[in-house]
């Protein structure tokens, strides 16, 4: 048994699917995903019906799927106005965050779709903490709140759980200082959120950003154009001994072409 996180797939199921097939993931290991499934790429939502029907996966929530339960009508009724969502977030969801093309394909789910999707949602937890061959690992999209672990997220305040998938020490208009991961010297911290791109400032490859107790692994699926496809994509970490697996956009498209070839 082998124990993987992955996180900020932003809809690449493809890349998800690649990965798994990698690390030859199978029903006797477990996956932590760390938020982020959704919105910027298409195939959001197949990656969270993945995960939700999967035994051995388990899904904690990132700021995207937060946007997004703060955006929707939780009855699982829908608008052609995107402008109208009746959430507090949807604006900011729609417009400013992709989720248009989350939205957009979550409008031709069945309405009991839409609720049972919503309802597994809101029953995820923000943090988690596992301890992996001794070794402690603390699972979050990127802050934390310590009363808060492994609490499901219709059990927390609007504000704790925006401060839990926004604030990161990687960026500067949603700083926290780093001082409050390092104090917890037993824990190392798995987080996503911020690309490793954008938070290790001598970037040159698809690989974890380590900063002290804090590992990155969002590999930047968000954002991917002509010129980064061989240092963006997914990755994938094994907590039992580190090891590192990545799939890059690159890299996908080359696998896709030799299959078809």
């Amino acid at each position: 048994m082998a124990t993987y996180v992955v996180s900020d797939l932003h809809g690449q199921y493809r890349i998800f699917l690649k990965l798994r097939e990698m690390v030859d993931f199978s029903e006797n290991d477990q996956l932590y995903m760390l938020g982020d499934a959704i919105d910027r790429g298409p195939e959001g939502l197949n990656i969270l019906q993945h995960v939700k029907n999967a035994t051995n996966m388990d899904m904690l929530i990132g700021n995207h799927e937060f946007m997004m339960l703060n955006a929707v009508a939780l009855d699982g009724t829908t608008t052609n106005d995107y402008e109208k969502l009746p959430g507090r977030d949807g604006e900011l969801w729609i417009f400013g965050n992709g989720g248009n093309k989350t939205y957009f394909r979550y409008r031709r789910y069945k309405i009991e779709e839409r609720v049972e999707l919503l309802e597994w949602l809101k029953t995820r937890s923000l943090t988690k903490l596992v301890e992996v061959n001794g070794k402690k690992f603390f699972l979050t999209h990127s802050f934390f709140d310590l009363d808060k672990i492994d609490v499901p997220y219709n059990e927390i305040d609007y504000q704790t759980a925006w401060s839990t998938v926004w604030l990161t020490p990687f960026r500067r208009d949603l700083y926290v200082d780093k001082q409050e991961y390092t104090s917890l010297k037993d824990w190392t911290f798995i987080v996503g959120h911020v690309p490793v791109w954008y938070a290790n400032k001598e970037f040159k490859e698809l690989s974890p950003f380590i900063a002290e107790n804090i590992i990155d692994i969002d590999g930047g699926c968000a954002r991917h154009d002509g010129k980064n496809k061989k240092i963006r994509g997914g990755i994938i970490y094994r907590l039992d001994d580190n090891q590192v697996y990545t799939c890059s956009f690159d890299d996908l498209q080359k696998a896709e072409k030799q299959r078809i070839l």
